[in-house]
């Protein structure tokens, strides 16, 4: 039985002391041949060939560049909703590119491009976005979501809130737990209709790079 750890301060304390076994047998940092991985993945996506958004998402990951925490396009982010938010399309579009130029496998960037885009009349673009969105979302949902053995695998906790934003879910807690030598973020959700499920979120590669954020390896 998966050993569950609640949300609130208990969460956070889980999570930390998970962090720190992982500390001990944290893997190398991420290397030129990472790196050189990421580029070419990202070079084929930004061309336009078929894309294995799944590899590409995990390669960004493991390469130097990963921004795991999202800080370095905090601003940007705000400015692109806020861009949205008044109508201001165009600007819109200019901040989500800058988020695609840090981090192309950004859902929410490529959701606003595609939003503003189809609101300018660029039917072309809007489409290659949304196109872009599902591909993201169907490599996310590598199960149904409903169990640990048939969890979705994220890199980043923002493609959790980035998913069940996208289907009209809400959040109402959060919990980790650990199940056959893999750790889980449980999120209980409500949809429209105030329905209630949880989704179980497979968040190895998540807690790794929080690990080696910690050790200064990133």
């Amino acid at each position: 039985m998966p050993a569950p750890w609640t949300d609130g301060n208990d969460y956070m304390l889980r999570r930390i002391a998970i962090l720190v076994l992982l500390l001990i047998s944290l893997p190398a940092a991420a290397t030129s041949d990472a790196d050189s991985r990421y580029r070419n993945l990202l070079t084929a996506a930004k061309s336009g060939q078929p894309v294995d958004w799944q590899a590409l998402r995990f390669a960004y990951a493991e390469s130097s560049g990963f921004d795991l925490l999202g800080t370095k396009s905090a601003e940007t982010r705000k400015a692109m909703n806020e861009a949205l938010q008044s109508n201001d399309y165009a600007g819109a579009l200019v901040h989500a590119n800058l988020i695609l130029d840090q981090n192309y496998v950004d859902i929410d960037a490529h959701v606003i491009i595609d939003i503003a885009n189809t609101k300018l009349g660029n039917a072309d673009e809007a489409k290659k976005h949304h196109s872009i969105v599902i591909g993201l979302l169907q490599s996310i949902r590598t199960g149904d979501g409903k169990t640990p053995e048939t969890a979705f695998t994220v890199i980043t906790v923002h493609e959790e809130y980035s998913l069940i934003r996208i289907f009209g879910l809400r959040r109402q807690s959060q919990a980790l737990i650990a199940d056959g030598g893999h750790h889980y973020d449980v999120l209980d959700v409500v949809n429209k209709e105030g329905q209630s499920q949880k989704l179980y979120f497979q968040v190895d590669r998540v807690l790794a790079a929080e690990a080696a954020l910690l050790k200064g390896k990133r």
